[in-house]
């Protein structure tokens, strides 16, 4: 089992804008015809930010987004200090403090 940090960024080293947008990496071409999709596959669970969550919640997960639903069939950690809703169907935890307990987790 290994641990792998995979995210897309600006040169500048930020995932988003300061407007929270993602917009800008979109423009970049179709993730099915990247290398994502077989990297994806081969994933046991996934962790992510509340920014992250909250952002997959407005433009993949709302029922007139072109993908509506969770797209992720692995269970995902959400680290939040705040009150999130759940998406019905997925397996989605919400969790917060340090990491390394929820990594032990997330490895099990």
């Amino acid at each position: 089992m290994r641990t792998q940090y995979y995210t897309a960024c600006s040169l500048d080293g930020f995932i988003a804008t300061t407007d929270h947008s993602l917009a800008w990496l979109f423009q970049l071409g179709d993730v099915n015809e990247t290398s994502y999709p077989a990297f994806i596959a081969e994933v046991g669970a996934l962790a992510m930010g509340s920014s992250t969550y909250e952002w997959m919640l407005r433009h993949v997960v709302q029922p007139d987004a072109p993908r509506s639903g969770w797209p992720y069939a692995q269970p995902t950690w959400v680290f939040s200090s705040r009150t999130l809703p759940g998406v019905p169907g997925a397996d989605i935890r919400f969790v917060q403090g340090d990491v390394q307990p929820v990594h032990a987790e997330m490895q099990a």
